[in-house]
């Protein structure tokens, strides 16, 4: 005899070898399966690739327009016109006043400043004149407007809110239209 094959495993015959048979081949069909699919290259790794002069070039024209910002990427802000710059502070002070007679109201008392009523970003001068009588000032620009407790809050507050939206005329609230 010849001694490879008294070496070789045989395979077992078992009754009704057939579904012996079948399930040996699907095993061997699925681990020849398995490692086709662990052989074969991943599906995304076949991206094209950059030319390597690319990512330096990027590099110098990124740099360029930082240190030499073209006019389109920096464009020019149109100034506020004074008429808006004053009916926007018209509208601050108008806030304010209704704040300060909030405090009066709750507290019984006008506030030492400004602070206590507001969370201290407005940019107006509070003077209390004793009893509930206050005076504010604010200042936009080259436009100053005052404005005392005893006068009516619609005086000041005038066209603002129509300048300030875009529906009215261009004419301060104080000025007379020429």
């Amino acid at each position: 005899m010849n001694d490879k094959s008294e070496n070789e495993p045989r395979p077992i015959k078992w009754p009704g070898s057939s579904e012996y048979e079948d399930a040996l081949a699907d095993i061997l069909k699925d681990q020849a399966r398995r490692t086709e699919l662990r052989d074969a290259p991943a599906q995304g790794s076949a991206r094209p690739r950059l030319h390597p002069a690319v990512p330096p070039v990027l590099a110098l024209v990124s740099f360029w327009l930082w240190v030499f910002p073209p006019a389109v990427l920096d464009p020019a802000v149109p100034p506020i016109p004074p008429v808006a710059q004053e009916a926007g502070l018209r509208l601050e002070m108008a806030i304010q006043v209704n704040n300060i007679r909030q405090y009066v109201a709750e507290n019984g008392r006008l506030p030492n400043d400004l602070a206590e009523v507001t969370d201290g970003n407005v940019a107006l001068r509070y003077v209390p004149l004793g009893g509930n009588l206050f005076r504010l000032s604010g200042q936009a620009g080259d436009v100053t407007v005052d404005f005392n407790s005893n006068e009516p809050v619609e005086e000041l507050i005038g066209d603002a809110i129509a300048i300030v939206s875009g529906g009215a005329p261009s004419t301060p609230s104080g000025t007379p239209p020429i």
